[in-house]
């Protein structure tokens, strides 16, 4: 009995532990499960990443979506009243978002882990919409943000989120194409444009050389490329970049070249002939139009005509001058004596002027009209009463 009693007493014993122990767990686990639902947020940490960290998205627009969606500021918060799973889809609904993590560390910090979308080519529609796309064939809008260089495909024949099968091939060649010009910094810098076609292919349009590179569809993208790169390296270095008008890569192993032959020569001349025939009728309609403005003057309006006939209009001056040839001549003084004899009127014309015939001259008309005033009114004076007449000076004269 004795050994039966120890044995039940051990058992009872262990059992007794087992639940304490067991007790105490749960106490301490609802202790800290209190504590932590009463501990607050202390601070929020945002970390966002990307392929090429072009941040179409900043911690500020993230802020803004985790306090809408909380309906007030999150530090100083209760963890318990933050909803994580909540903010994390409303996050998510963002298209420049990829993935969102959102958790508490030991510190009570709210770590934000965002993901966000990387565009790998920029799209413009044939009604001139234009959007991003990335890798996982997703449509971004234009940013405000930031505005990155990527690939150009222009051209693209619908605006409809819902595509057909055929535009759906068509996304996934455009996505093969993008990431190889966006690996290559050679083609990076080259290409320039794609347009696409309406039959879903693809020309290239590069930035050196005067020519289209009709490349087809995506596929073996790379092989089509590297046989442009030889191309390029081993003809079009040797006779210029502008000696083919296309460049043909869509045939497996082939690179075709077309000339520019006589028939677009022609087409040039012709369009440069239709350009100058333009340009001569232009020339002439505003020719006929200034002849008509100077024929529609009012007939009362006559300055250009009255301007002629004063420069036709014959000089009454000029005529007195022909008149008075032999007067009109350069003179030199004469001394006069102090007790002049009596004034008669041979001594006056002898003392007057003495002519010098070598001058043919043609002086000034205005002072020679007052020089004759001032003789007439001379010989009036003299007519009147004999003065002693005094030494008159000649005129300048052009010598």
């Amino acid at each position: 009995m004795s050994i039966n009693s120890k044995y039940k007493l051990k058992k009872i014993l262990a059992a007794m532990i087992w639940i304490i122990i067991g007790s105490g767990t749960v106490v301490l686990l609802v202790a800290a499960i209190e504590r932590r639902n009463n501990e607050r947020c202390s601070r929020i940490e945002i970390e966002i990443t990307g392929v090429q960290n072009n941040f179409f998205i900043d911690k500020k627009d993230v802020i803004s979506i985790l306090e809408k969606t909380n309906e007030g500021k999150l530090e100083k918060m209760p963890v318990h009243a933050i909803d994580l799973a909540m903010m994390e889809s409303e996050l998510q609904k963002s298209k420049w978002i990829k993935k969102a993590e959102l958790f508490f560390d030991n510190n009570n910090v709210l770590q934000v882990r965002i993901t966000e979308r990387e565009p790998i080519a920029r799209i413009f529609t044939t009604s001139g919409m234009s959007f991003y796309l990335d890798s996982s064939l997703t449509r971004l809008p234009l940013s405000d943000k930031f505005s990155p260089r990527l690939p150009v495909f222009t051209d693209f024949p619908t605006d409809v989120i819902v595509l057909s099968k055929q535009d759906s091939n068509l996304i996934k060649d455009i996505k093969t194409l993008s990431q190889f010009i966006n690996t290559n910094s050679f083609w990076m810098a080259q290409i320039d444009q794609v347009d696409i076609l309406p039959n879903r292919s693809f020309e290239l349009i590069p930035k050196l050389g005067n020519q289209v590179i009709r490349f087809g569809d995506a596929e073996n993208c790379e092989e089509k490329f590297n046989n442009l790169l030889c191309f390029y390296k081993q003809v079009l270095t040797k006779i210029g970049w502008s000696h083919y008008s296309a460049i043909d890569v869509q045939y497996k192993g082939q690179v075709v070249g077309v000339r520019r032959g006589a028939n677009e020569i022609k087409m040039d001349s012709l369009r440069s002939i239709q350009i100058m025939k333009a340009l001569i009728e232009e020339a002439q309609k505003h020719t006929n139009d200034s002849t008509n403005i100077q024929l529609d003057q009012p007939a009362d309006d006559n300055n250009i005509n009255t301007s002629r006939e004063i420069e036709s209009a014959p000089d009454e001056n000029l005529k007195v001058n022909t008149s008075n040839n032999k007067e009109r001549v350069a003179v030199a003084p004469i001394h006069v004596p102090e007790k002049p004899t009596s004034g008669s009127k041979s001594a006056t014309k002898k003392n007057a002027l003495t002519i010098h015939s070598s001058s043919v001259e043609k002086p000034n008309p205005a002072p020679l009209k007052s020089n004759i005033a001032k003789k007439q009114g001379n010989q009036k004076d003299a007519g009147k009463s004999k003065k002693v007449p005094k030494a008159v000076m000649p005129p300048k004269t052009d010598y």
